[in-house]
């Protein structure tokens, strides 16, 4: 009996050294759902990047733009006419001076015809007042009554000591006074005569000079008109819907508009600034780049080309308070039209002793902007930190960071504070 019960002890004892045997090997080689007691998960792959200390940081303004032409000019007929052709494509790019319609001509062809030969006779008419003797034949009888006046005062003299002698008579010196009195008359009346010729010539001349000017003015004139048969775009732009079809008559009441020309490069871009920022920024925004402002389009893509600030609006909005500031954009291709809308990157200050980190990096805590960094020990610890702006992609750490942290930016959303991490770095 106590043989039986020995040989039964040992074989119990052979069963549990060969059942811990068994544990302890699978424990070892890791199968699932075993796991050694008191062992530690292994720790987190993440990337990081070295929070970026700067001393001197752009703070950019992100402001709503709206866009619109710099200039739009309204194409109209300025001659009556029948509408007979047109040149363009609605909706494309035209050039300054390019053909955008025709008026039938005809009438106008005819009519500086005719003005060109009033022109003719009123020159032809000026020649002939140049040529017109009248004042040569009037000085010329002038001068016959001034010598038949000499004459009369000649006779005269030589017959009063005659007379006085007796030697001839009386009456002779009575004919020679009277005669001398008739030459001096015909000397007056001939002046006066002069004086009337030389004032009539002189009207007579301007009223010829005034002819070829009227007469040159109506040719300058029905040319022009005839001219403006072919109207040509007035700038260079985007031309946009035809008004009135080929066939019509146009150049009268409201039929004279054709079509608009927008000049789009470059394009007008408007956005507003609230009073407050304004106020606050009006002594510390960078001077230089208002003339590389940047432009974010609706697609968020960054526009390829930089703008220059022109105007400040004279006044604030009355309603909202905003101010609104206008900038000029390259648009050689004619990508931005009229009515789209983007946001302009304002430099309004600079921050001082800031750092940088990555977007991915920050995320949400308690109402707060909060990041991971990893400590000396490779262990995540959160920090929650204070943010103003952007810069070159990056947020501005105004407040719990001092720079040169290693902040983790992917892999933050599977980690709790205190956990292992395994950091690798983030590729440039």
């Amino acid at each position: 009996m106590l043989r039986k019960t020995k040989t039964k002890t040992c074989r119990l004892a052979a069963a549990a050294g060969i059942w811990l045997t068994t544990f302890l090997f699978n424990t070892a080689c890791g199968k699932p759902g075993v796991q050694a007691a008191g062992g530690a998960s292994s720790p987190a792959p993440v990337i990081v990047q070295i929070a970026e200390l700067r001393t001197d940081i752009p703070i950019v303004a992100e402001l709503a733009a709206k866009f619109d032409a710099d200039a739009t000019v309204e194409v109209r007929a300025n001659v009556e006419g029948q509408l007979t052709e047109m040149s363009f494509k609605e909706g494309l790019m035209v050039k300054k001076g390019q053909i955008l319609f025709r008026i039938d001509p005809r009438q106008y062809d005819a009519a500086a015809q005719l003005a060109g030969a009033s022109v003719e006779k009123a020159e032809a008419d000026l020649e002939m007042a140049h040529e017109q003797q009248h004042l040569v034949n009037a000085e010329s009888a002038l001068r016959q009554a001034e010598a038949a006046l000499l004459k009369a005062n000649q006779d005269t003299e030589r017959m009063k000591p005659l007379a006085a002698r007796r030697a001839v008579p009386a009456r002779d010196l009575d004919a020679a006074i009277a005669a001398q009195s008739s030459a001096a008359a015909a000397v007056e009346d001939a002046r006066a005569t002069a004086r009337t010729t030389a004032v009539s010539d002189r009207i007579g001349l301007r009223q010829a000079q005034a002819s070829v000017t009227a007469a040159r003015a109506a040719l300058q004139k029905a040319e022009l008109d005839r001219e403006q048969t072919t109207i040509r775009a007035p700038i260079s732009g985007l031309i946009g819907h035809q008004y009135v079809s080929v066939g019509n008559y146009v150049g009268r009441g409201e039929s004279n508009l054709l079509a608009h020309v927008s000049q789009i490069d470059p394009i007008k871009v408007e956005f507003s600034i609230s009073e407050k920022l304004y106020l606050r920024t009006h002594d510390t925004v960078d001077r230089k780049a208002l003339d590389h402002l940047e432009l974010i389009l609706a697609d968020d893509s960054v526009y390829p080309f930089l703008g220059r600030f022109t105007s400040i609006a004279r006044a604030a909005d009355e309603k909202t308070g905003d101010l609104l500031l206008t900038a000029r954009f390259p648009n050689p291709k004619g990508i931005l039209l009229p009515g789209m809308s983007g946001r302009v990157h304002l430099t309004v200050d600079k921050r001082r002793n800031a750092v940088l980190v990555s977007e991915r990096a920050l995320f949400d805590a308690q109402g707060s902007k909060a990041v991971y960094i990893v400590t000396a020990e490779n262990k995540a610890a959160l920090r929650t930190v204070v943010t103003e702006g952007s810069y070159q992609g990056k947020s501005i750490i105004i407040k719990g960071l001092g720079g040169g942290e290693t902040v983790i930016v992917e892999g933050s959303g599977k980690i709790r504070p205190g956990q292992s991490v395994s950091p690798q770095k983030a590729a440039p």
